[in-house]
């Protein structure tokens, strides 16, 4: 068993994570804070925060474990150095995205704002709900995430296409997964597109107008992983344009959204604000205890991130 060291925690709550963390393992653990004086010597520091502004001087550190499942925050800190292992949440990142999409895409269908209003107006007027089966999706970063997303899609009848990094095996592409050069060709027959990549320098901007401009004509486009994939001008240019139609988004290159955005006023964007996969302090305590159990037994952690790759 590796010896524990100190274990430094940030968070917005970090009485509830280390009370989560501490019953699941069933001891208390070594946590300091980062204004105590051992902060310095941590060898594993819990963040389930952003990375603070100024970096800190952590001389023993070996893991660093991120509550988020999002990582570009880290990318190019000096404590993310050699040696010093990143891992990811995962958790039921997953499953609140794919409630999230899903179910904008059936309140949509079924016309669950209509509704309201109707409710409202104490208006008895009847419609014919629509329906997602039959429709295609695009899902745009194929992992975890991307494959619950395609799940909860397929589960309501619809066809969904996985673009991934990689050339996939010939079983997944018999399931409708398909390697990143194939992408220009899937978007003109694409009903809904999700964006799940990753922020990284190879994917800013990712959704640039030149490929906005493949979209079907009343497609729907999704962004539920980084604001930064997005060229939010050419995004406006493109829906009135009619290419895409209309725009779910959680996420924008600068956040919180400011109040004079035009995406505020747009009738064909929904806004949201960052709220697809946001955690829990029982989630994200979870997920770190079970980590933890791994480092101390020597054992290899979930979700590492390449350095390389950024994710």
């Amino acid at each position: 068993m590796k010896e524990p060291g100190p274990i430094l925690i940030t968070a917005r709550d970090p009485a509830a994570l280390m009370a989560v963390v501490d019953r699941a393992a069933g001891s208390s653990l070594p946590w300091v804070g980062p204004d105590e004086p051992r902060a310095e010597d941590a060898v594993v520091w819990f963040a389930s925060s952003a990375p603070p502004a100024e970096p800190y001087a952590l001389r023993a550190l070996r893991w660093i474990h991120s509550g988020w499942a999002g990582v570009d925050g880290w990318i190019g800190r000096p404590e993310w150095r050699a040696g010093v292992t990143l891992t990811r949440t995962v958790g039921d990142f997953p499953e609140r995205i794919a409630a999230y999409v899903i179910g904008h895409l059936l309140a949509e269908a079924i016309g669950v704002r209509r509704a309201a209003r109707q409710q409202a107006e104490r208006r008895w007027a009847r419609w014919v709900p629509g329906s997602v089966a039959g429709k295609t999706m695009t899902i745009v970063g194929f992992g975890a995430i991307g494959r619950a997303v395609g799940n909860a899609a397929r589960g309501l009848g619809m066809r969904v296409q996985g673009i991934r990094r990689g050339p996939p095996t010939a079983e997944e592409r018999a399931a409708g997964v398909f390697e990143a050069t194939d992408l220009d060709a899937r978007l003109p027959e694409s009903d809904v597109v999700v964006n799940l990549l990753p922020a990284t320098l190879a994917t800013r901007h990712f959704w640039d107008a030149s490929r906005l401009a493949r979209l079907k004509p009343d497609s729907l486009f999704v962004n539920v992983s980084r604001g930064e994939c997005v060229d939010e001008t050419a995004l406006l240019a493109a829906i009135e344009a009619g290419r895409p139609g209309r725009a779910l988004l959680d996420v924008f290159q600068s956040e919180p959204l400011a109040a004079d955005h035009p995406f505020w006023t747009s009738t064909a964007i929904r806004v949201t604000p960052h709220v697809a996969g946001r955690g829990t302090p029982e989630v994200e305590g979870l997920a770190f205890a079970a980590q933890w159990g791994r480092w101390r037994r020597g054992e290899p952690l979930e979700h590492p991130v390449d350095r390389d790759r950024g994710y």
